[in-house]
């Protein structure tokens, strides 16, 4: 695909300005080519889009990286959305941003919502900062199941990465 920078500038304009099957089009295309100069405007479109465009363009700035990190509050607050694939693309989002969603991510180790947890446990995993250890730890002991287990896998990630 062409990515040349004034098709991409065209694409930060639908994002604000297209119709639906425009601006999901533009999103595809400013994820493909990794255009950070959109950055704001996908966040602002995870903030406060339809489930849809959300979920688009939570999946753009997993494309992004760690030029992504100034998304991390927004996509925090939509990891603890209900929509289940909202959940795995900004889970994917953060992962992709590494480091600096460490802080957010164990917090959310925390939250009311187990799948909040089970999202939060599986990205500090891949992620693999061994400053999640110890939160971690202290997660094993979750009522919920699940979380326990994706708990467990991401400390065994951890710890053979760190040997």
């Amino acid at each position: 695909m062409n990515h040349d920078l004034q098709d991409l500038e065209r694409s930060v304009y639908l994002l604000r300005f297209g119709d639906g099957d425009e601006r999901a089009q533009a999103i595809k295309h400013i994820g493909e080519a990794a255009y950070a100069p959109a950055i704001p405007h996908l966040i602002d479109l995870v903030r406060e889009s339809d489930p849809g465009t959300r979920y688009l363009a939570a999946m753009a700035l997993s494309k992004l990286g760690d030029e992504a990190e100034s998304a991390v509050e927004v996509l925090l607050v939509a990891l603890r959305d209900d929509d289940m694939y909202l959940r795995m693309a900004v889970t994917a989002s953060l992962i992709a941003i590494g480091t600096p969603s460490v802080p957010g991510l164990v917090k959310a180790l925390f939250d009311q919502k187990a799948a909040v947890r089970r999202a939060s446990a599986k990205a500090l995993g891949k992620i693999g900062s061994e400053r999640a250890l110890t939160p971690l730890r202290v997660a094993l002991r979750d009522p919920d199941q699940g979380v326990r287990q994706f708990v467990a896998e991401a400390i065994s990630r951890i710890e053979e990465r760190a040997s």
